[in-house]
């Protein structure tokens, strides 16, 4: 059986357009950093762990061509993948995911709900 799995030279070949994440898995014991190429939709890497440690050895497995090559890189607000960005490719643009900037307006607003409505309780005010 063979797999479609490209090598690793061509996976990094152009990249332009990255996205970094991290997650948990088995109960947020664990956790996985992986690496999208946005233009394909593939992910090129992935490895256990997060933080910059294990954000570097990605970096570090690109040549200093592809490191320049790479024009965004989109990702949570982590302060690890920002200064590996940064350290790595500082001409790139750092760009915030829809997914977090949604989630961090939403809990905004409902903590500037939750204070106008207590306030409202405290004055007398029908909620």
């Amino acid at each position: 059986m063979q797999q479609n799995i490209a090598p690793v030279e061509n996976r990094f070949r152009k990249l332009k357009r990255i996205a970094i994440d991290e997650t948990s898995y088995r109960k947020g014991y664990k956790y996985i950093t992986t690496v999208q190429d946005l233009e394909t939709g593939e992910i090129i890497w992935a490895s256990d762990g997060y933080g910059d440690e294990v954000l570097k050895v990605f970096f570090e497995s690109l040549t200093k061509e592809q490191r320049a090559g790479i024009e965004y890189v989109v990702a949570d607000g982590a302060k690890w993948i920002t200064r590996q960005v940064e350290a790595f490719c500082p001409k790139a643009k750092r760009c915030v995911d829809p997914f977090h900037v949604v989630g961090w307006a939403t809990e905004a607003l409902d903590t500037a709900r939750k204070r106008l409505s207590d306030d409202a309780k405290k004055n007398g005010s029908p909620s």
